[in-house]
């Protein structure tokens, strides 16, 4: 169950993070100053999601049969398999990974002064986040 709750949250987040990303990006090139009722919110938002989707992910990365097989001393055997070494390291750290660099685009974007610093806050963490979140998710494994 947690699994499938994983995966389905998935779409909220890419969906999450191409509607805070167009947001600002627009709102940046016309120039407008920062709305905390809209922007503020939305960039809020989208750290929330993403940290359930964390959450989901370290709970369904606990209860796999990976983890299990790490405690059993199989880390070795995992790192030659492409599949194996994607879904037990490579996807879990970036994933972390992006959500520090959200996190860090959020914070940046609440201590900025001025507009434009806030919305490139925003633009340049989130962006090179979802990067990173397209980048490693097991594609071949999505939704299985």
């Amino acid at each position: 169950m947690i699994k499938f709750l994983h995966g389905s949250w998935a779409y909220l987040v890419i969906l999450m993070y191409i509607i805070t990303l167009g947001t600002y990006f627009f709102v940046f090139v016309k120039n407008k100053i920062f709305d905390y009722s809209k922007e503020f919110r939305l960039a809020s938002f989208t750290l929330i999601v993403f940290t359930i989707q964390i959450l989901l992910g370290l709970a369904t990365w606990f209860t796999s049969h990976y983890f299990e097989g790490i405690r059993n001393g199989q880390m070795g055997v995992y790192m030659k398999n492409a599949t194996d070494r994607l879904l037990v390291l490579e996807h879990p750290v970036m994933m972390l990974i992006a959500w520090l660099l959200t996190f860090y685009g959020f914070n940046r974007m609440r201590k900025a002064m001025s507009s434009k610093k806030k919305y490139m806050a925003v633009i340049i963490t989130y962006g090179i986040a979802f990067l990173l979140i397209l980048g490693r998710i097991p594609w071949h494994n999505w939704m299985k």
